[in-house]
């Protein structure tokens, strides 16, 4: 048996071209998980949209970080030898505070 009633197959058909927001705005109308709508739709063969995922951030070494420190503070980075061992989330607030 099927969740889904021939109006709310109209409902996805009129709503077509999918994608996650309208996928979730009708599961909400529907009392459906979302990613049943989803595979309804992929079943039904309606064009659905992946939206691209966010691009990682690249991180600083720790070593960038305590260099950076250093140019900030005129010090040699050799003097600061024990500080790379602190919490990068550490280093990055004393960078900030200092700049």
């Amino acid at each position: 048996m099927s969740n889904y009633t021939p109006a709310m197959i109209a409902k996805l058909q009129a709503a077509a071209p999918l994608n996650l927001a309208v996928a979730k705005d009708l599961a909400a109308d529907f009392g459906l998980p979302y990613r049943s709508v989803i595979a309804k739709a992929k079943h039904l063969k309606l064009d659905y949209v992946v939206t691209a995922k966010a691009a990682k951030q690249i991180r600083s070494s720790k070593a960038d970080i305590v260099d950076a420190i250093a140019k900030a503070v005129s010090v040699d980075p050799s003097d600061l030898d024990g500080l790379a061992l602190a919490k990068a989330s550490a280093l990055n607030n004393l960078l900030m505070n200092i700049s």
